[in-house]
């Protein structure tokens, strides 16, 4: 695993805030399995689906390569650009106009945006609309999990300090990274900074040290409850872990920090003598060469800890100190929702499949990374799959039709019906009960690793591009 970034080489204030803008998910131009050709579907009968349309604003080629879908996938934000300068627009309601509009970013909950705007030599972040206090620069603004709160990074003077909800907090010479983060339930805060020459942790408010350095690649992690607090700091050559403000042994790197659900226990991953341990509750593992990046999960009752880990050339995963089977590669791992199942992808050969709860699935020339998905009750797993020329989603080791492309698999609140979005004869549509909708679309856009959401037991909505406009299109699944 890298080793953790220092928090004294960059901050968030020398860098163009719109590298931070995440890019919504395509269909059909975004492929769910990169390495496969499109070919043409496989003909399948449209059906005539309950739905509604609702306008949400011209979307014109030029203004795409700027747009992000919000994480509720209900609105849409774009740059357009004039004579006069850039312009946000929200759901087609244009905002102010600046010189340069960058960094746009929905809260979690997709009802607030903001962004970065120059207007002469001065920088503004605009929340809901609304500019905030001008400053030489400022960093992408940063929403907390809850929606509530904004903060960002300004620079004043030479000197930098972190703005929460228009505040601007104490002046340091650097903001590490530009990481803050917030608790989940967005009422505490922690961010490294630096001053004089030494490095600090400044949580809600206060810093913390000083230390040598932070591992700011590793982070800050709040528990859920936002009651405990672990991060990394440096010593000389080793790095520890800090978790309650206890001190942890001395390692060459650590990497892979986390909390389990209910905030109880702690796990990461340590290199020491050139091999990598995963640590939990401050109890070693076996040594690998390798664990994999950002692998390292406890299930969703905390009970168990999953991870995948390489030796000798092969891949497997490791559950509770239990290796598993070895392969080739290990992809993405799933814990199911009851915390009882695991499901994972593993690459054999130039084959990949599934394992789920230790069982090997059918073999495909590709399964998409990140498709992997379990039913709300945990009974049924799903995900993408393809053979060299289509696609398909897979349910319960089942193949199910083939199309150009497919994406965003989700099931029902019920776990009765898998959806998906596919693409065929040029056209993008949802897929119910193996059935393709019959009104088709130009593209379907959904937040960035986003699945087709759903709003009721029977009900769910998407964004779809059709003659130049976009769309919310809410179906209901009869």
């Amino acid at each position: 695993m890298a080793k953790p970034a220092g928090c004294v080489p960059r901050d968030s204030q020398t860098r163009n805030p719109s590298e931070m803008n995440t890019r919504p998910t395509v269909l059909p131009t975004y492929s769910a399995i990169v390495l496969l050709v499109a070919s043409s579907a496989v003909a399948q009968l449209p059906v005539e689906r309950k739905h509604t349309e609702t306008l949400l604003a011209p979307f014109p080629p030029e203004v795409r390569d700027s747009a992000l879908v919000s994480p509720d996938c209900r609105h849409i934000a774009y740059i357009e650009e004039s004579g006069a300068g850039q312009t946000a627009v929200l759901d087609g309601r244009k905002q102010g106009t600046y010189d340069r509009v960058v960094a746009l970013d929905f809260s979690p909950d997709g009802n607030r945006l903001a962004y970065a705007a120059r207007k002469g030599r001065a920088w503004h972040v605009v929340v809901d609309g609304q500019e905030q206090t001008p400053y030489e620069r400022v960093g992408p603004p940063i929403f907390s999990p809850e929606s509530r709160r904004v903060a960002h990074v300004a620079m004043v003077s030479g000197k930098r300090s972190v703005v929460v909800d228009g505040k601007p907090g104490p002046p340091y010479d650097v903001i590490s990274a530009g990481l803050i983060e917030f608790s989940p339930d967005g009422r505490r805060m922690a961010y490294g900074a630096v001053k004089d020459g030494q490095c600090y942790l400044v949580v809600d408010g206060q810093p913390t040290g000083p230390y040598q350095d932070l591992g700011t690649q590793t982070g800050y992690r709040f528990s859920t409850d936002g009651a405990r607090l672990a991060f990394v700091i440096r010593e000389g050559e080793k790095s520890r872990v800090m978790v309650d403000g206890s001190k942890g042994p001395p390692h060459d790197d650590v990497a892979g920090l986390v909390f389990s659900p209910d905030g109880k226990r702690v796990a990461y991953a340590a290199l020491d003598a050139g091999k990598w341990r995963v640590i939990v509750d401050g109890e070693a593992q076996a040594p690998y060469d390798t664990i994999g990046d950002d692998s390292l999960a406890f299930s969703p009752d905390g009970a168990k800890v999953a991870y995948a880990a390489r030796s000798a050339g092969k891949w497997c995963v490791v559950v509770d100190g239990r290796e598993q089977k070895h392969y080739d590669g290990v992809g993405q791992l799933c814990w199911s929702p009851d915390g009882r199942r695991l499901a994972y992808g593993v690459q054999t050969g130039e084959f990949e499949m599934v394992v789920l709860d230790g069982r090997e699935e059918r073999i495909f020339d590709a399964v998409a990374a990140g498709s992997l998905v379990f039913s709300p009750n945990s009974d049924h797993l799903g995900y993408i799959a393809g053979s060299r020329t289509v696609r398909f989603a897979v349910v319960d080791n089942n193949r199910k039709p083939r199309f150009d492309a497919v994406a965003y698999l989700n099931f029902s609140p019920d776990s009765q019906s898998p959806v998906y979005a596919a693409t065929g004869a040029g056209k993008a549509f949802t897929v119910v009960e193996d059935k393709p909708a019959l009104h088709q679309y130009d593209a379907i856009w959904l937040a960035h690793g986003a699945k087709l959401p759903f709003d009721s037991r029977r009900g769910f909505h998407y964004l779809a591009v059709k003659d130049d406009s976009i769309l919310l299109v809410e179906e209901v699944v009869e």
